[in-house]
């Protein structure tokens, strides 16, 4: 989860994020084969023989669906697609039984009284904050499509991970070293000027002379050595040669599709030589006007922005995700014009002027130092578990439904 949503804030709450996750207890259902067996056709998939339901799936990718919504105002089904919810929602009920799985084997037991406390406590089925014996038999039989001993066993399935979880994790603990150390990059911060390159900001005009270069020949004679590469491109940005009309076929675009790809490494070209001309320029005079600048690359839409990030930073506006350069940034936070033109993780070329550094001021440290080593072994929990989890993915014998997420993802609206 740390990679697809890094781009939203720091790395610190980030982690926090995805620990809450993992730590917090999710409420799934859904029977196992140890009470009743199901199809390959009529489940999401199995863990070593464990089936998941499609009831329980359904079930868990609505809760994490809801568990989105509460850090994004405004997160939608297209936005759950590109956060590949429905793969996350499978592999955190995969993880789960995957834990329960070791948790049996590595002797730790969970009795009846304890499955039914659980239910006893359980929202779902209760009535002005009571047990409901009624609303718990419809629950079971008509929302989750199950029945009680399998729903049962799924409890003490989820209570057996809980059991060894809480075992791995609970002596984690934040040394005063290591929550400093945080404080320090969460505070200490960085100011600059940067001017950034990227085909984005090219003139259109200029773009499409660069295009026009490129002749139908051209693109013929790069396709007979690189069609399926062209074929993957148009594949990937479908909609980008999508006539508006009917379907769009790759035979029908394959030769715009080759213009791109032989417009890129010219697009690369022009960047490199006009931001290391902007850079030179820079050298010898660190605060050229807009106009000159203007005059000296007519071809680029390119200004002075100002950016603030601190050593956590993963995102600075204008430029967008790239750790390497703020880390580049604070590898020498002196004032003054970085030497070389730097090229980020998505390919923008950055030149950047150091304006200011500002140290974390340490005298806040203590005040705020419980809470911070709280949420850093938050996160370390979470990192641990994640770990522990995908080793014991790794010998598992595990079977996905890929034909039913198909069809749950295209119901999703």
């Amino acid at each position: 989860m740390f990679q697809d949503i890094r781009k939203k804030g720091s790395s610190l709450l980030i982690t926090l994020m995805f620990a809450a996750i993992i730590v917090t207890f999710v409420i799934s259902f859904g029977p196992g084969d140890k009470a009743g067996c199901s199809s390959t056709q009529n489940n999401a998939g199995t863990v070593n023989g464990e089936v998941i339901t499609m009831s329980e799936y359904r079930f868990a990718y609505s809760n994490l669906f809801d568990y989105y919504q509460r850090i994004f105002r405004d997160f939608n089904n297209e936005m759950a697609k590109q956060y590949n919810l429905s793969d996350k929602a499978l592999n955190g009920l995969i993880g789960e039984i995957l834990v329960a799985q070791e948790a049996e084997k590595l002797g730790f037991r969970v009795s009846d009284d304890e499955v039914s406390s659980e239910i006893l406590k359980n929202p779902y089925f209760q009535k002005n904050g009571v047990f409901d014996k009624e609303s718990y038999d419809n629950m079971i039989k008509f929302t989750l499509n199950t029945t009680v001993a399998a729903y049962e066993h799924r409890v003490r399935m989820q209570l057996l991970s809980r059991k060894l979880r809480d075992y791995l994790l609970e002596n984690i603990t934040v040394s005063d070293t290591e929550a400093k150390d945080e404080f320090v990059s969460a505070n200490e911060k960085i100011e600059a000027l940067v001017y950034v390159f990227s085909d984005s900001n090219l003139k259109a005009e200029k773009k499409d002379e660069l295009l026009a270069a490129i002749t139908d020949d051209d693109a013929n004679a790069f396709l007979k050595d690189n069609e399926s590469k062209a074929k993957m491109t148009f594949e990937d940005n479908v909609s980008k040669y999508s006539k508006g009309e009917g379907q769009t076929v790759f035979e029908d675009v394959k030769i715009n599709v080759a213009k791109d790809l032989l417009l890129a490494p010219k697009l690369e070209e022009k960047i490199k030589a006009d931001s290391a001309k902007l850079l030179e320029m820079l050298k010898e005079n660190p605060e050229l006007p807009a106009e000159e600048i203007a005059n000296a690359i007519p071809d680029w839409d390119v200004s002075a922005k100002e950016i603030s990030v601190t050593k956590k930073s993963t995102f600075a506006a204008g430029i967008g995700f790239s750790p390497k350069f703020v880390e580049k940034l604070f590898s020498n936070p002196e004032p003054g014009l970085m030497k070389e033109v730097f090229t980020t993780e998505e390919n923008r070329h950055i030149i950047a002027n150091i304006t200011k550094h500002v140290a974390a001021d340490t005298a806040d440290f203590e005040n705020s130092k419980a809470n911070l080593k709280a949420t850093l072994a938050n996160a370390k929990k979470g990192q641990i578990y994640e770990a522990y989890v995908e080793k014991l993915r790794a010998n598992a014998k595990i079977s996905i439904n890929r034909e039913f997420l198909k069809l749950f993802e295209g119901s999703e609206k």
